[in-house]
C-alpha cells in the first residue's frame, strides 16, 4: 500500500461539527473498505479562501493522511467529486525523502517557540 495525503475543503454550511463528522466518516470508510489504514486527520477550521469557489469565500479544511491501494484512492476523489458539500480537493503522494526529514526533525516546544 501506498502513502497519500488529501486535503478536502468543505463548504461552510456544513461545517458544523455533527455534519463535518459525518463527511470525515463517509470518506473514512471508504479508505478502511478498500484495506487502508488512515494514519491521522487533522481538522484545520473555517478559513477563508484565496479567492471565491463556487460562489464561497469561506471553507473549512480537513487533511487526511492515509495508506490505501490506488482503487481505494480513485473511488475516493469520485466521491469527492460527486458530493455537493466539498468545494476542492487535492490528493498527493508525499515523497519517501520528505516523509523521512519529518519524521527525524525534532519538535519543538512552546518555550522554544
Amino acid at each position: 500500500m501506498r502513502s497519500y495525503e488529501t486535503i478536502i475543503i468543505v463548504r461552510p454550511g456544513a461545517s458544523s461539527e455533527d455534519e463535518l463528522n459525518g463527511i470525515i466518516e463517509k470518506f473514512t470508510g471508504i479508505v478502511k473498505e478498500h484495506g487502508g489504514t488512515i494514519a491521522k486527520i487533522d481538522k484545520w477550521g473555517l478559513k477563508k479562501l484565496a479567492y471565491v469557489i463556487k460562489k464561497e469565500q469561506q471553507g473549512s479544511y480537513v487533511l487526511y493522511a492515509y495508506e490505501c491501494v490506488p482503487a481505494g484512492v480513485a473511488e475516493m476523489e469520485r466521491q469527492l467529486r460527486i458530493d455537493d458539500r466539498v468545494l476542492k480537493y487535492l490528493t498527493v503522494k508525499p515523497d519517501a525523502e520528505t516523509e523521512a526529514v519529518e519524521a527525524a526533525a525534532p519538535e519543538t516546544t512552546e518555550a522554544e517557540a
